[in-house]
């Protein structure tokens, strides 16, 4: 009866890795770099640094484009890494290139796209969350958490502080007819000179509407204009 039992548990065991292989083997079948593995990640190291990496902690179903099914992923905003959990709690990073660059987390169909984009630091190749898309407009919000350094009590009166992750304000992107992202207009006139042809439509559109450059729900309806010049 034990030794039955001992192969019943074997068989169960190989069964399972067998099945957690194959799941990962359909994700990357070419073995040609989708994913890999995060050895970071997959150490269990105990930090004193307070806050999180990331905006939503948990692992939530997605689709991956170019990934055949559905999958388990959550956004990395301090590293700007997609991590992918398999069954055995194992955490990859999903390689960020063609065609893997639209991500939908679900149920709600929130959309991340791998694109290039320019800030003050230069060109960027990363993840953004995309708020409105046309087909010759996208708007996108940048989500962007950095480690603030801690600091040591360099005497008894005073207390150290740590390290911690910060999240910083968010920042909005242009892209036009799917071309590199730039970054959204901070006022009228930025607007204006995106279209100079176009003065006296988007004068009078923001003249009815009062709308702020500063709140995200405003940028979205601006968006939806714009993309109609």
């Amino acid at each position: 009866m034990k030794k039955l039992l001992l192969n019943t548990l074997l068989l169960s065991f190989i069964a399972f890795n067998v099945n957690a292989q194959q799941i990962m083997d359909n994700m990357d079948p070419s073995s040609s770099g989708v994913l890999y593995r995060n050895s970071v990640l997959n150490k269990k190291i105990v930090s004193k640094t307070e806050g999180s990496m990331y905006l939503a902690d948990e692992f939530r179903l997605a689709n991956v484009s170019g990934v055949a099914q559905q999958i388990m992923i959550r956004y990395n905003a301090m590293t700007d890494m997609i991590e992918v959990q398999n069954e055995k709690k194992e955490i990859f990073s999903l390689t960020k290139k063609a065609p893997y660059s639209t991500i939908t987390i679900l149920p709600y169909n929130n959309i991340i796209k791998l694109l290039n984009y320019k800030t003050k630091e230069g060109e960027i190749n990363g993840y953004l969350v995309e708020l409105f898309s046309s087909d010759n407009l996208a708007l996108y919000r940048r989500d962007r958490i950095v480690l603030q350094k801690g600091k040591e009590a360099v005497n008894t009166y005073l207390t150290a502080t740590p390290a911690k992750y910060v999240k910083t304000n968010e920042e909005y992107y242009l892209s036009l007819k799917n071309e590199t992202a730039i970054p959204m207009p901070k006022n009228k006139k930025e607007l204006m000179d995106i279209y100079p042809a176009k003065k006296e439509e988007i004068k009078s559109f923001l003249k009815n509407h009062d709308y702020s450059f500063k709140d995200e729900p405003n940028l979205i309806e601006i968006a939806k204009f714009v993309s109609t010049l």
